[in-house]
């Protein structure tokens, strides 16, 4: 064995050396109040837009009572219903090539204008094309948000944190429905609308949160995304990791930075995450988004006539604590999990009142029916209502969301209006849980075969999964879809 020589020594020191010049470690110790807060409060005008939605529910105080000088007939109600999701559709593009042009912030500051026209139409409405319009006008406020919203939360929050944050875009909506139903207890439709319309001032709090730190860095402004990330994650926490996995992804995405609205489909990964995100889309509709927010009041009132109020407050109920169970379990267990979990308990829950509809329609048989339907319910606030809303940001290319979430938007919005309009020739509301079985169980399939999972780990990592297979098998592909 030789002896130790000085050249091994003078390594030695040399290491010493280095690793004195070394700056000390931050470790990721930050207070996250300033993520939360900006989540809080980019969901405002979710909030308010999710009292739109729940305006749709009282609609049988609608048709059998005259409303602000209008009395509407069944058949102009559900077109009235259709007209939301149609606006919707119309504008999810426009704003998608805003977002694109000057961030997230500007889009969600924009609907705050289409909210007051909408509302302001419904309040003062003396006909029923004023109802259509003003609804219509309110879907501009929902293509904004949509497109926006769990954008902006994907990009400003951490990664095993992502989840929760998305998620809160689903249950913002939930708990506008939820304060719309209270408010049509406690006060008149018209002194209800006004509320929802000076709701509108919530909204005006997003001047006070920065733009997300991903949009600075692919347009190039470097100083402004250091800032942003410094406000978000606060002053103990090391950025320069996820800035330099910001600058990473605009290093790669640089030559389809400036690409067309169209133009980004030929990109092989956009035409496999954008018809997989629409398609989450469609089923979050036709599962559950369309029946809940829009008819599940016309369902009750054939399931429990004498305790109405009761029943819509214990709906309320089911549907905040299956977003409490996701908020709380989405980035622990994983999306397809719940997904899974999700689409099981539904399709047994629809089995069960297809067959009560059918031949237990009796008084005795009426508290298992209810009891079903708030598991419904609550399976799908827990399962595909929120996480259809994570995936349908998770799977798109960050610097491809602009585009690819508007696109995917205005598909589903197309199919939730066909729905609504489906609802005007239906023999009876029931007959959705009939057609709620094939739909639980495609979603199911689609899920098991299509959908990778997106737990903590980053754009890049989920688009290289994708390329795999769902499975996370290296020599497996996916190039059929």
């Amino acid at each position: 064995m030789q002896p130790i020589t000085e050249p091994s020594t003078s390594v030695t020191l040399t290491g010493i050396e280095s690793r004195r010049q070394k700056p000390p470690i931050i470790r990721p110790t930050s207070k996250a109040g300033h993520q939360y807060l900006a989540g809080a409060i980019s969901n405002f005008g979710v909030f308010c837009f999710g009292t739109t939605i729940g305006w749709t529910n009282i609609g049988h105080n609608l048709v059998s009572q005259k409303a602000y000088n209008v009395e509407l007939t069944k058949d102009q109600w559900e077109w009235t219903n259709s007209m939301l999701p149609l606006g919707a559709a119309c504008f999810c593009m426009p704003m998608g090539v805003l977002m694109k042009m000057y961030g997230c912030k500007p889009v969600m500051l924009f609907q705050m204008f289409p909210y007051v026209l909408g509302w302001s139409l419904l309040t003062f409405a003396n006909n029923v094309y004023m109802v259509y319009v003003g609804r219509c006008v309110l879907g501009i406020c929902g293509a904004a948000l949509c497109v926006a919203v769990p954008v902006y939360n994907a990009e400003i929050s951490r990664q095993h944190q992502r989840g929760a944050m998305i998620s809160v875009f689903y249950g913002a909506l939930v708990y506008g429905a939820v304060l719309n139903n209270i408010l049509s207890e406690i006060l008149s439709i018209k002194y209800g609308n006004v509320t929802c319309t000076l709701m509108a001032l919530l909204c005006l709090s997003v001047t006070l949160i920065p733009e997300s730190p991903s949009y600075y860095f692919l347009h190039g402004q470097l100083e402004k995304a250091r800032k942003s990330m410094r406000w978000l994650r606060g002053d103990e926490y090391d950025i320069n990791t996820e800035l330099e996995l910001l600058k990473q992804t605009l290093k790669r995405s640089d030559m389809e930075l400036h690409q067309s609205c169209w133009g980004f489909m030929h990109n092989k990964i956009n035409q496999r995450s954008v018809p997989r995100a629409t398609i989450l889309l469609m089923l979050y509709h036709i599962s559950g988004g369309v029946i809940i927010m829009g008819h599940m009041g016309d369902i009750l009132v054939q399931m429990a006539d004498s305790s109405f109020n009761i029943y819509v407050m214990w709906l309320c109920v089911s549907m905040c604590l299956g977003h409490l169970i996701c908020l709380l379990a989405v980035d622990r267990f994983g999306r397809r999990s719940l997904l899974l979990f999700s689409s099981v308990v539904m399709f047994m829950t629809s089995l069960f009142l297809c067959v009560w509809f059918k031949w237990m329609r009796s008084e005795s048989w009426r508290w298992p029916a209810l009891l079903s339907l708030f598991i419904f319910v609550a399976s799908f606030s827990m399962g595909f209502g929120p996480v259809a809303w994570i995936l349908y940001v998770e799977l798109i290319p960050e610097h491809m969301r602009p585009f690819g979430c508007a696109l995917a938007a205005t598909i589903s919005w197309l199919f939730a209006t066909l729905l609504n309009i489906g609802f005007l020739f239906s023999v009876g509301h029931f007959s959705i849980f009939y057609f709620m079985l094939i739909v639980c169980m495609l979603g199911l399939l689609f899920v098991v075969i299509f959908i990778p999972e997106t737990k903590n780990i980053t754009s890049d990592e989920v688009q290289q999964v994708m390329k795999r297979g769902v499975f996370n098998d290296e020599h497996s592909s996916d190039d059929s879809f």
